[in-house]
């Protein structure tokens, strides 16, 4: 999920005073004057029995963390198993969602690669994914550590990305650009409101092209940049992207800010594999319309923390009104039955 390019040129710059210099954004891993210890050599790899308040601190400090092993080999052959035959029927160079028009100048093949196939509508093609990935223990206690500033999460959307030969490199981005909060909230206070779990269902490699990140990123004041006509929104060099491998079942947890791409495949015959999932705060609303697209029979066999999830319960906010109600006597679910 990003922002789409022809978007940033609709977006103005403020007039600026003349006398004034360019505020650029202030990245410290990419300045020469910044502390050696502002940011860690590598980033970060921890365990799925790790405390979530580790993995959420280490998101909070780099901007990413790795979780190592947060799926077992056993439901990563399911999942394989369960999209193999969907990824067959999926045209490449597309988004997940069959309803997208076109990108303008034949855009969708840069932006979402000439050979990378995008699959979603994961929870009814992946029994896996529906019964096992959704009610995942880390996925849920590191998410209610990141989430806890603004109340409930839910998900977004999921999606199998799958990287073929030949595929050339994304545009970089920062996946809650898309969401009006990255733009306007100012930088006194910053909770996470979007989260990436990108868990790997094939090793991914520097050659099939596991993904990049601009350590600092995270760090950029876009309320200084949207000032900066200068400002080439996220367009940093080849130099500044580095390549995070993982190990089938591994996850790279990106938060909303972090700048990252799927890098170019490079490789004659290996398909890289990441099973994408946004977790986003209660108080924005979701990508993908679950309660609308599920069989209740199959929603009825999830745990609560998963009906939650998947907006089949009412959700918390710490500022405002709670959302996805009904106010009616017993709640959604007196209105569902289950």
């Amino acid at each position: 999920m990003f922002l789409r390019i022809p978007q940033l040129s609709r977006i103005p710059a403020r007039p600026r005073v003349a006398q004034a210099k360019p505020k650029l954004p202030a990245i410290p891993s990419l300045s020469t004057s910044a502390p050696a210890t502002a940011y860690s050599r590598h980033f970060s790899h921890l365990s799925r029995t790790s405390p979530a308040a580790e993995i959420a601190n280490k998101l909070e400090k780099d901007g990413c963390v790795v979780i190592e092993s947060m799926l077992t080999p056993s439901q990563i052959s399911g999942l394989n198993r369960d999209l193999d035959a969907a990824l067959a029927n999926v045209p490449a160079g597309r988004p997940a969602n069959a309803n997208t028009a076109p990108l303008p100048e034949g855009a969708d093949g840069a932006v979402f690669g000439h050979n990378t196939k995008r699959l979603g509508d994961l929870l009814n093609a992946s029994g896996t994914f529906r019964e096992e990935v959704i009610d995942n223990d880390s996925l849920h206690d590191v998410s209610s550590e990141i989430f806890e500033e603004t109340g409930d999460y839910w998900l977004s959307t999921a999606q199998m990305i799958q990287i073929g030969p030949g595929s050339k490199a994304q545009p970089l981005h920062p996946d809650a650009s898309g969401w009006w909060p990255f733009w306007s909230m100012g930088d006194k206070w910053t909770p996470e409101f979007a989260v990436n779990f990108l868990i790997a269902t094939t090793d991914t490699t520097k050659m099939n092209g596991a993904t990049g990140v601009v350590r600092g990123s995270n760090k950029i004041k876009y309320s200084e940049v949207m000032d900066d006509t200068t400002f080439g929104f996220w367009r940093f060099s080849d130099e500044e992207v580095e390549q995070i491998e993982l190990k089938a079942g591994d996850c790279l947890l990106l938060g909303g800010r972090i700048v990252h791409r799927g890098e170019a495949n490079k490789t004659a015959d290996e398909f890289r594999r990441i099973l994408s999932c946004t977790v986003i705060s209660s108080t924005l609303t979701p990508e993908e319309a679950h309660p609308l697209l599920l069989n209740e029979d199959m929603v009825k066999k999830v745990s609560e923390r998963a009906k939650k999830f998947l907006g089949f319960r009412e959700l918390a906010t710490t500022i405002g009104p709670d959302v996805w109600q009904d106010h009616r006597q017993g709640g959604l679910m007196r209105r569902l039955g289950f």
